[in-house]
């Protein structure tokens, strides 16, 4: 099966769906399109921590609100959560790192990091906080 090419259109929506969910206040870690290597269709993931300590449902309660009433957002069943610490999101950012606030335009196509192939992606943030350093 030939894969769907991701269409501006798609790209512009992620776009102002992220720029809703920071004007929200949610903590948006990773967002991006991945291609999905089974459908060979394009899905809009974002990670957010709130995922690590109360599930997706309550984050996809968090998303509906922020999104509600906003013009050329996607709509809620589009988005995929997943948790920063997500294997693939924990790859791709020992690769590709951009600040918190980034809403990035970055293709990230037939790569490889750590010797794992990496999903098909286009990625507008793929932020990780300092880890603390220990004490000496």
């Amino acid at each position: 099966m030939a894969s769907q090419s991701l269409l501006n259109a798609q790209i512009d929506q992620g776009k102002a769906t992220l720029s809703a969910l920071d004007a929200a206040g949610l903590d948006i870690r990773a967002s991006f399109w991945v291609l999905d290597d089974d459908t060979q269709t394009w899905r809009f993931t974002v990670a957010e921590p709130t995922v690590d300590v109360e599930g997706t449902h309550a984050l996809y309660g968090r998303v509906a609100q922020a999104l509600r009433g906003c013009p050329d957002v996607l709509p809620l069943h589009e988005i995929y959560a997943v948790s920063p610490n997500d294997q693939v999101v924990s790859l791709v950012r020992l690769a590709v790192t951009t600040s918190g606030t980034a809403v990035s335009g970055i293709s990230f196509t037939g790569h490889a990091v750590m010797g794992s192939m990496v999903p098909d992606m286009y990625i507008y943030r793929m932020y990780g906080p300092a880890l603390a350093r220990a004490a000496p």
